[in-house]
């Protein structure tokens, strides 16, 4: 069995795999599910959940796995001690208010302008990465300070996309 822990915003999920017949056993949190892989290819799976029928993309970071399912894309941050201790140290976390891309891509779309209020949450940036829609969200409410991105521009991983000063 493999045992993953996952942070997703402040709360860390417990993913834990194990080999059953033909799929696996697969237990978030406190939900298990039988999951088999119908096919996949490349970072492309079609799978078959509790006997429904999922089509995922999977992408990789360096401790991080972007999954777009059914039209919405989910970042994980695979928690490890290197992490915790950043997230301690404050080092580039969310309170920043300086959003970066997390994977290369293109630029779908930038949904504020400077001057505009967001709250937490609020989608300021859509990003294209391997045939995800990725959402760079608000990370607080705040007050858009800079823009540094525009619509069809290519981005490297890390580029600063968006500035907010919270409030």
């Amino acid at each position: 069995s493999m045992e993953y822990r996952y942070q997703i915003g402040d709360e860390i999920i417990t993913v834990t795999l194990e080999k059953e017949g033909d799929g696996y056993r697969v237990t978030v949190g406190e939900t298990t599910h039988h999951v088999t892989v119908a096919s996949s290819r490349l970072s492309m799976f079609n799978l078959d959940v509790d006997g429904l029928r999922w089509r995922a993309v999977v992408a990789r970071g360096d401790n991080q796995r972007y999954v777009a399912l059914n039209g919405d894309t989910w970042q994980f941050e695979r928690v490890t001690e290197q992490s915790r201790r950043r997230r301690r140290k404050g080092a580039g976390g969310a309170g920043s208010g300086a959003l970066e891309a997390s994977m290369p891509g293109q630029v779908l779309d930038v949904l504020v302008l400077v001057g505009d209020a967001v709250s937490a949450g609020d989608t300021l940036v859509l990003l294209e990465a391997m045939k995800m829609e990725l959402r760079i969200t608000a990370p607080a409410d705040g007050t858009v300070t800079a823009v540094h991105c525009a619509a069809g521009e290519t981005v490297n991983r890390g580029q600063l996309l968006v500035e907010v000063e919270e409030s």
